[in-house]
């Protein structure tokens, strides 16, 4: 008696004010068991429209980090060239130089201007969520 027990779950329901249990056996399979689900009621629901053009602008997230990223490592390479090209004596070996010197100017130039690029759309993402939530007001 006790295996058959065992073999057996409850399940409880309020219905009507009361407490309702039923038993079935463990033995049923999965998918016929059925999910609860609880809404729970909103104050207030507001939708907001967005355009095709937003909606990929918030998928793909602004190419700001991106032109950061590259900047970042840019300037950090020139950063380290430049310090080679400081602390080292090129006097026999004017190819490495040269070659050192263009790596720190690019790096520096091409950092730059990604830096810049960056400062000027870091905020894209956040005026295009911006202008999505003034159409409410």
């Amino acid at each position: 008696m006790e295996n058959k027990e065992k073999l057996q779950s409850t399940e409880s329901d309020i219905k009507g004010g009361k407490i309702v249990e039923t038993t079935r056996p463990d033995k049923e399979s999965i998918t016929d068991e059925k999910v609860k689900v609880k809404r729970h009621k909103f104050d207030s629901l507001t939708i907001y429209e967005v355009s095709e053009s937003e909606l990929d602008t918030i998928e793909k997230g602004s190419p700001s980090s991106i032109y950061l990223n590259f900047a970042i490592f840019l300037l950090s390479i020139a950063a380290s060239f430049l310090a080679s090209l400081l602390t080292n004596d090129y006097s026999n070996k004017q190819n490495t130089f040269i070659v050192f010197l263009l790596i720190t100017i690019v790096g520096f130039v091409i950092g730059g201007f990604l830096i810049i690029l960056w400062l000027r759309t870091k905020n894209d993402f956040d005026q295009t969520i911006k202008k999505i939530k003034d159409r409410v007001s």
